[in-house]
């Protein structure tokens, strides 16, 4: 009897040393898909933590107003903008960068954010560009003392280490 529960205690280890299951994003090469555009059909493979959080950083400087952040360091000469309301691209320099961040901060005392989380991919339009999308919920706290409640959804665009665009995204909540 002891020589049984000695073989199914062994069969029991071996079959759970031998049966894994991975998440490791070498086992699933290509992900996703873009669906419309130019680049319908383009896969997206993970990039690198480092580059998602430049993004992050990115968001937690706004919400301070660390308008330093907004340095060539960080980002490219040229950025684009689409704001959350309307479809129109903003193309600017860091300078008009920092005024437009001064300007979005203007009527509110303070600005929370809680990021979900970040996914940082790369196209496999060009594999020279990084996407970092991340969902966070937002409270802004308004000089009147109302405070206003939004989620957001953005999209950074990071070339050789620097961030290139924003995308987003609200709902009010």
């Amino acid at each position: 009897m002891k020589a049984i529960n000695l073989l199914a205690i062994i069969l029991i280890i071996s079959i759970g040393c031998t049966t894994t299951v991975s998440n490791d994003a070498s086992t699933v090469p290509n992900g996703g898909k873009i669906l419309n555009g130019p680049n319908a059909g383009a896969t997206y493979t993970f990039a690198s933590d480092e580059v998602g959080q430049l993004a992050i950083n990115f968001s937690d400087a706004f919400v301070r107003k660390d308008l330093e952040f907004l340095s060539t360091e960080h980002f490219a000469d040229s950025i684009f903008f689409y704001p959350e309301k309307g479809l129109e691209k903003v193309v600017m320099d860091l300078e008009t960068g920092k005024k437009l961040i001064q300007a979005m901060h203007e009527p509110y005392d303070s600005i929370t954010r809680w990021v979900y989380d970040v996914l940082p991919v790369i196209p496999s339009y060009d594999k020279e560009l990084t996407i970092v999308m991340f969902p966070f919920t937002e409270k802004r706290y308004k000089k009147d003392g109302t405070i206003e409640k939004f989620r957001f959804y953005e999209r950074h665009y990071i070339r050789d280490g620097k961030i290139t665009g924003v995308r987003k995204w609200s709902q009010e909540e």
